[in-house]
């Protein structure tokens, strides 16, 4: 592989309005409780907000690793063009890198080790289960296995793996022709998926034959 490889992600138009009407709702009512507490009045309800938004923001960041990536990932929920990417390799292992484009800067949000990935499928989420038809929450994600021997998840059918979503929640057939691109991807940087257990996986060779 000489260059590096990159393709778009799909993104939700109804997530970016989700993502600005939730920041503008939490932003106003965190103003207010300000002016609340500098006026001195509603003191415990404005305390109590402010407390939620912190323990939330603290919580996510811990999640993410750090604020700083906490705060780039909700900055790409505000528009970003999401990108998947391969780059040459300058040593070995060869990684792909998860990001967004947005007012001419790039962000990389999440790393893996391509060696590591052994499988990418589509699936319905809930709301079509119950429902018993598409109500646009099919999604691809991606099985890799992680680093850590002792962390296992006995409730998953791949406990020492973990899962990424790629993409938005849309209905089954914008989730196919995304799930397939992103399979040729992987394909032509060298990852050897074929067709697992139905129509909607593709396994590692070593995985499928195994």
């Amino acid at each position: 592989m000489t260059s590096s490889l990159e393709m778009s992600i799909p993104r939700a138009r109804s997530e970016n309005i989700t993502a600005c009407v939730l920041t503008i709702v939490v932003v106003f009512f965190s103003i207010l409780a300000v002016y609340n507490l500098l006026c001195e009045q509603a003191l415990i309800s404005s305390g109590l907000w402010l407390a939620f938004v912190a323990f939330q923001v603290w919580s996510s960041s811990k999640t993410k690793g750090s604020f700083q990536k906490f705060a780039i990932e909700c900055l790409g929920d505000f528009g970003g063009k999401q990108f998947v990417e391969i780059t040459p390799p300058n040593g070995v292992p060869v990684k792909i890198r998860f990001g967004f484009h947005l007012l001419g800067y790039r962000f990389v949000l999440w790393t893996v080790t391509l060696n590591k990935v052994d499988c990418v499928e589509w699936s319905p989420g809930q709301a079509t289960g119950m429902a018993g038809r598409d109500m646009k929450d099919w999604s691809v994600c991606m099985w890799f296995r992680h680093d850590d021997p002792t962390r296992r998840n006995e409730w998953s059918r791949k406990p020492d793996h973990d899962i990424y979503i790629i993409g938005p929640s849309v209905r089954k057939e914008e989730t196919e022709a995304f799930g397939l691109s992103f399979v040729d991807f992987l394909r032509h940087a060298g990852v050897p998926l074929v067709r697992g257990k139905g129509d909607a996986c593709f396994e590692r060779v070593a995985t499928a034959m195994g």
